[in-house]
């Protein structure tokens, strides 16, 4: 497989991490694996004996955001404040193990530090010990961290606080951090279980869980819908946080992405145990913030981040992302050579296209309203996927839908038949265009093969010659009888009448 042109972009991304320097704040928990066999229950309680023959120590809450971002290849700090304690020196040497520069951290007396303990046999937690101090650091603590964040700020291309409301990121470093943004702006990204607290500091990008997003929005669980839900409240979101940009993580739905004016950007996730998701979001958060300082669009931004999420989630326990691992995903994994499926605009569709002419798939690329979708619908664009590898979906906006249909359409606006679409299996990527024709979107994918329905020949279709002249096929499908748009709509008034 030629992978030339798949690296000068994507990989050359990915190199440019080496050359970034990134800070890291929060609260630094160190996570304890104690495994062994279970065989037999203890005689004083109805509780099973393990006998243990393995101790791992790994860095965890923002030791492990650390921890990843030196993974992915970053010169990475972590400013946090310990106990002087056993459990601070096995984290500060987990960290040291991992790459990440402990230079920052301040130990205390004062302070217990961070652990979660937990007893394992047969790859199933049995119980968690927890220890460690949570509430508030003392004012001179506090101080010396702010004397470490100014110092180091015009040092670092970007910045993560990761706050577990934990003690360390206080009202003060808050105000420090917003103050030091508002002079010299650095990329800076934050995940937190408070982010309306940090609305001040106009971050470039938070990443709430659903959860978090949740009590935000001040909304109720759902099982189903979630991104719906999550989606439908985008602008309140971005205004409640004051980021530039909003990515909610929700587990095996992926991850759905929001930047004001603009359309979401969503990936998606493979289903796994819930004990190997521990640190994902940690992983995302590394990757998202690396890719945003190295220049990245927030959709390819979102895609690499996606892409080592779904790379972590395949391991036990606390974990991370190797830059290595990432790279090889991106060479030879088919579902994540770019992963996730996305809705696209124009500027990332370029890129996207070039990753998956250098991996030498076949592109499929349609287009059209679909305003209702429905049975004839599913039934071609399952058809088009069939004849290559990647079926790209180009969808007319509202006001070119106008034009084309008259002004009582769309019924449906162009968020909604953009949603409907990236949710069917066949579709990869749906892009709107605004133009009567999608010639400009076939300059820019050169597909291999364009595909239309029944109702159009090859001399009534004006993209044709364009097609063939860049080098690709053009295939008109069979038409699906007494299924269209128009004729649901005819039905449904018919109906009302």
């Amino acid at each position: 497989m030629s992978a030339d042109l798949f690296q000068l972009d994507l990989f050359q991304l990915i190199d440019a991490w080496k050359s970034l320097r990134l800070l890291v704040i929060g609260d630094a928990i160190l996570d304890g694996y104690l495994s062994g066999d279970a065989n037999r229950l203890c005689r004083e309680a109805p509780a099973p004996v393990v006998a243990v023959n393995q101790r791992q120590d790994v860095p965890g809450g923002a030791a492990n955001t650390a921890a990843n971002l030196a993974s992915l290849g970053a010169r990475t700090q972590l400013l946090s404040v310990m106990g002087a304690d056993p459990e601070g020196e096995r984290l500060r040497q987990a960290l040291e193990h991992r790459g990440v520069s402990t230079a920052l951290l301040v130990s205390s007396v004062e302070r217990q530090t961070l652990a979660k303990q937990r007893v394992m046999a047969d790859s199933q937690i049995l119980v968690r010990l927890d220890q460690g101090s949570t509430g508030p650091i003392s004012p001179a603590l506090e101080q010396a961290l702010i004397d470490r964040l100014m110092q180091q700020f015009c040092n670092c291309d970007a910045i993560v606080i990761s706050d577990y409301d934990y003690g360390i990121v206080t009202p003060r470093l808050i105000q420090t951090l917003a103050d030091l943004q508002a002079e010299q702006p650095r990329i800076l990204v934050i995940d937190s279980r408070r982010l309306e607290q940090f609305r001040s500091v106009r971050a470039t990008a938070v990443k709430p869980n659903y959860e978090e997003a949740l009590r935000l929005l001040g909304l109720s669980r759902q099982s189903t819908t979630r991104v719906e839900q999550i989606t439908a409240h985008a602008d309140r979101l971005l205004d409640l946080t004051g980021a530039a940009m909003v990515a909610v993580t929700l587990d095996r739905e992926g991850a759905v992405v929001f930047e004001p004016g603009q359309l979401p950007i969503r990936t998606d996730a493979r289903p796994v145990p819930s004990n190997q998701t521990s640190g994902a979001g940690d992983t995302y958060i590394s990757a998202l913030t690396l890719a945003l300082a190295a220049g990245a669009t927030p959709t390819t931004a979102a895609l690499l981040a996606a892409t080592a999420t779904a790379i972590v989630v395949r391991q036990s326990g606390t974990t991370v992302c190797r830059v290595e691992e990432l790279q090889q995903s991106l060479l030879s994994d088919p579902n994540s050579q770019p992963s996730g499926k996305l809705i696209l605009d124009q500027s990332d569709l370029a890129s996207l296209v070039q990753q998956y002419r250098a991996a030498e798939r076949q592109i499929v690329f349609t287009n059209g309203c679909f305003d209702i979708l429905h049975p004839g619908h599913v039934a071609y664009l399952t058809q088009a996927k069939a004849l290559g590898d990647v079926l790209i979906v180009g969808v007319n906006t509202d006001e070119s839908v106008q034009q084309l249909k008259g002004n009582d359409r769309p019924i449906n606006p162009l968020s909604d038949r953009l949603t409907v679409l990236a949710a069917l299996n066949c579709v990869d990527y749906v892009v709107p265009f605004a133009e009567l024709t999608p010639k400009n979107l076939i300059r820019i994918v050169c597909p291999h093969i364009y595909v239309k329905g029944g109702d159009y020949t090859r001399e009534t279709l004006p993209e044709a010659d364009l097609v063939e002249s860049l080098g690709g096929v053009v295939r008109i499908l069979p038409y699906v009888d007494n299924r269209s748009t128009t004729r649901l709509i005819a039905q449904i008034q018919a109906l009302r009448c």
